[in-house]
């Protein structure tokens, strides 16, 4: 958290006429003083006070403005984003310095286009002018809310025009609301069950078997590492030390669930363990800034907390020279003085103080070699070297990390996979969604919505592959879907969006499972063959080869020479019920159709 050197003080409330001298950013040191970076007229406005998370890098917290437009169009452009992060659009919150970041990135290419078509304020925009631009960012093939981040300048204008010098004279958007102008409403929302997650790509089984085995093997040599750094023959920003580090970063984003900006803002002391009603919980702390949920936790298995120590101990001799260097620019503000270069000290330290008990260091070489907490940036670059490292061509980035935890959550309750790192990821399996939730009221609830989304989207395309005219089924449920296949229906993809948030879909590896509130009490996953004809049951493709292998397993005890009667006869049954599943999927069994059709018969 920002100390009392890091005091924020913008302007109170000014007119247009004396905003030149409005601060938008300064620092209060640790005697009082006040240390303005920047002020409304200049040509650049430092924002890097408000940016608490790690993630975001050098480039993205400062605002260089156009030198190529207007001067009455950019001075307004300045009030109205000045007057959104001072007092936010009514009834709303300021937005934070990123908003603003993006949004004037998002404002150049509008007012550059009207600056080559002559105008030079706001109040001379025309109504052609704004559709005329809209048409532009079609053609660039850009979507309604990037047309809507590109026109947002001028909204801004009209919301704020009492503190513009020449505002838009009407409102801009006709009759119809800002976000319809854009083309945004009904578009680019959430299904109408009010769920779906977004397009980021879940990393895929074989890259994360092959990532994890990597990541494991350099975490399991920690110990030397730390050993050889220890006796000095191993710098503590070495390659071999970096590796380690980026290990530990795709294991704790992995197994954890948080976003980037979490995980690389992760402290000294951060890991915790809790025995409640004989269970141990395991937490992972951290500032949740999307939000502003502030402080979250997060249930992480017994070894992440190892990963959490490990990175404790890569970053002890950092965060050392981070104290010693904290220590030296006290020391320094004291005697300066120069109020630039006092300044300059005084926000270097303020970013040395909030770095000093991450865990996630590196150096940045350069003039100075700073010690920093890893960016956003240095995340992504982190990520592509330790696929390349791991062997694999897979573009690996630490915002795939949450989705994939989401993905393998839910298909590990569901039964659907085990991954080689389940072993790490998931101890509670057993414990309700409600119960894990309940288990601490500081957990991120977004992840929560998270997983419960991407539940609704694997059980939407296991539907949808069902509902598909070519997709073969068996089991109970299985023929009941084929019947009703071949009937007409008006507005299937509607239908398979409501089914999917009424069921329960379970794997038991031979099938699925549909039961509701009851059914077999899950004797099905010991005794296949219970499946076959179960009205919950679902077998589809991908469980063609589970059967075949049953199947064959039953003829092998056939040929065993000590069965009795009973079991001889038990076995031919089930041999007869793994063949009707195999014929199923238009598959001959030979020498079994006479048994298929007397377990037919003994139905009717």
């Amino acid at each position: 958290m920002l100390d009392n050197l890091a005091t924020i003080v913008t302007a109170d409330h000014v007119g247009p006429s004396d905003l030149n001298q409005a601060v938008v950013s300064e620092v209060i040191d640790d005697h009082g003083h006040r240390h303005v970076l920047s002020r409304f007229g200049d040509t650049r406005w430092d924002l890097t006070p408000y940016f608490e998370q790690s993630n975001v890098p050098e480039s993205m917290k400062s605002i260089v403005w156009p030198v190529d437009v207007p001067p009455s169009l950019l001075k307004d452009t300045k009030a109205a984003l000045f007057a959104w992060f001072k007092e936010g659009r009514p009834g709303y919150k300021a937005a934070i310095a990123r908003t603003i970041f993006i949004a004037a990135v998002n404002a150049g290419p509008l007012l550059r286009w009207l600056a080559q078509h002559g105008i030079s304020s706001f109040d001379e925009i025309k109504p052609l002018h704004l559709s005329t631009y809209r048409q532009l960012c079609k053609e660039e093939s850009l979507l309604p809310r990037g047309i809507k981040s590109r026109l947002e300048i001028v909204d801004l204008a009209w919301v704020f025009r009492d503190r513009l010098h020449e505002p838009p004279r009407l409102y801009p958007w006709g009759e119809i609301p800002f976000a319809s102008y854009c083309g945004l409403v009904g578009h680019e929302v959430r299904s109408s069950v009010g769920l779906g997650v977004g397009k980021t790509p879940v990393i895929p089984r074989e890259v994360q078997n092959a990532l994890f085995l990597h990541c494991e093997r350099i975490f399991n040599q920690s110990e030397n590492l730390f050993s050889q750094r220890d006796a000095g023959t191993l710098g503590p920003s070495t390659e071999p030390m970096r590796d380690l580090r980026d290990a530990c970063l795709y294991l704790l984003s992995i197994t954890s669930g948080m976003r980037n900006d979490e995980v690389i803002g992760v402290e000294v002391g951060a890991g915790r363990r809790e025995l409640r009603d004989g269970v141990e919980y395991c937490w992972v702390g951290s500032v949740e800034h999307k939000t502003g949920k502030g402080c979250v936790e997060y249930l992480v298995p017994p070894m992440t907390l190892k990963v959490v120590e490990v990175l404790e101990r890569y970053s002890e001799p950092l965060r050392a020279a981070l104290k010693e260097e904290i220590q030296s620019l006290e020391a320094s503000i004291a005697q300066m003085k120069d109020a630039a270069e006092r300044r300059d000290l005084v926000k270097r330290l303020n970013q040395a103080r909030v770095d000093g008990q991450r865990v996630f260091l590196g150096v940045i070489y350069g003039k100075y070699n700073q010690i920093t907490a890893l960016s956003g940036v240095a995340s992504r670059v982190a990520m592509l070297r330790l696929a390349s490292k791991a062997g694999q061509e897979w573009k690996l980035s630490p915002h795939q990390c949450r989705r994939t935890y989401a993905r393998t959550f839910v298909e590990s309750r569901m039964g659907r996979q085990a991954l080689v790192f389940l072993k790490w990821q998931f101890k509670h399996s057993s414990i309700s969604m409600s119960q894990l939730y309940a288990a601490n009221p500081a957990q991120d609830p977004a992840l929560y919505e998270d997983i419960l989304a991407e539940y609704f989207d694997i059980k939407k395309d296991l539907l949808e592959s069902w509902s598909h005219p070519d997709q073969r089924l068996s089991g109970g449920a299985g023929r009941k879907i084929l019947e009703m296949r071949a009937s007409a229906v008006p507005d299937r993809e509607r239908l398979v969006a409501n089914t999917a948030m009424q069921i329960n879909i379970r794997a038991t590896g031979h099938g699925w499972c549909i039961a509701q509130d009851s059914g077999c009490g899950g004797a099905g996953l010991y005794e296949s063959t219970r499946c076959v004809d179960c009205k919950n049951s679902v077998i589809d493709e991908e469980h063609i080869a589970m059967w075949q292998g049953i199947h064959k397993q039953h003829w092998e005890m056939l040929e065993l020479d000590d069965l009795g009667p009973v079991t001889n006869a038990r076995i031919r049954r089930d041999l007869a019920l793994s063949a009707k599943v195999i014929a199923d999927f238009g598959v001959a069994v030979n020498g079994m159709t006479a048994e298929i059709q007397s377990i037919e018969s003994s139905r009717v």
